[in-house]
């Protein structure tokens, strides 16, 4: 019965902790939802600050992260069946990014190629483990999206074939554009790729092509963080206007919190893409997601022969 009152754009992650633990759990998921998905989109907004800083050299990072910032807002109110299109545009974005990247390191007249200086230590430095765990765990982010966009799925039955592809192609595209990275620009390779272009020489238009198509895709995907933030702080009501005045006035504020954040991690994007993941996401998108399966199952599923969960309330 609570699922019918609940619209499918409030059906989050928030939303699923209430189901199976009921107001502390909803408070919790809720509280590291947000905070989660807030940090990713400050990350978001950084990257979008230092590619549009590259395309266009007299334009400040911090100016550039609150149109960004803005832009985003303003996203927001698409309706959902438009990001599929959106989804689309962005990973062409994406592909030209990667592929402007890799034409413009070819132009190199010779590449770091850190394992031949350094040996075994240009694989493995235990020092910077922790944050590497972080940093790649931030780039599987997003879970708490899901629900919304499942739910707003014209044919669901293509969900699982859909996470499956995207997932291997995410893995695919992050690893091997950073062992490319890693392997051209050395211990010099910068936490945003595009900077390290801008140090080349011949490679305006490569570089700015680069920049530009990061700056697209991230813009593209900002809204749908945007979203899943205010919907897991104040989801809309059913049988109500999705965008009443104080839900609005949240929005903005929300927006203007994101902008000044970014502007604050403009110089340090790696530091916060390593918080967010190792602390935020990994609650969310590795813990979270098998106890409330685990749950749920105990409670609507037959599962409660799972003694471990018997404690649960």
């Amino acid at each position: 019965p609570a699922v019918l009152s609940v619209p499918p754009k409030g059906r989050d992650f928030t939303f699923l902790a209430h189901t199976a633990f009921g107001g502390w759990g909803q408070a919790l998921i809720g509280t590291i939802t947000s905070l989660e998905i807030w940090f990713a989109l400050v990350t978001f907004m950084v990257m979008n600050g230092v590619n549009a800083s590259l395309v266009w050299p007299g334009l400040d990072r911090s100016i550039a992260i609150v149109v960004s910032s803005l832009l985003t807002m303003f996203a927001v109110f698409l309706p959902m069946r438009y990001y599929s299109y959106l989804s689309l545009l962005s990973s062409l974005a994406l592909a030209i990014a990667a592929i402007a990247m890799i034409a413009a390191a070819l132009t190199m007249p010779s590449w770091a190629n850190p394992y031949d200086h350094l040996g075994e230590p240009a694989l493995l430095q235990l020092q910077n483990l922790p944050r590497s765990v972080g940093i790649i765990v931030f780039c599987f982010a997003g879970h708490p999206c899901f629900p919304v966009v499942h739910e707003c799925m014209r044919d669901k039955s293509a969900w699982n074939c859909s996470v499956r592809v995207t997932f291997f192609l995410a893995f695919v595209y992050y690893g091997g554009l950073g062992v490319f990275g890693y392997l051209v620009f050395g211990g010099n390779l910068e936490a945003t790729f595009t900077e390290n272009l801008a140090q080349l020489e011949g490679v305006i238009l490569l570089r700015n092509a680069s920049a530009a198509a990061f700056l697209v895709k991230i813009q593209l995907t900002a809204p749908l963080l945007l979203n899943a933030i205010i919907v897991s702080v104040w989801a809309p009501e059913f049988g109500k206007p999705e965008w009443p005045l104080s839900r609005l006035l949240g929005l903005i504020v929300l927006a203007a919190a994101t902008a000044l954040m970014a502007a604050f991690f403009a110089d340090d994007v790696a530091a916060a893409a390593a918080l967010t993941g190792s602390l935020f996401t990994m609650t969310t998108s590795v813990l979270f997601p098998a106890v409330v399966h685990l749950r749920l199952r105990q409670l609507y599923g037959g599962a409660r022969a799972c003694s471990l969960w018997t404690s649960l309330p």
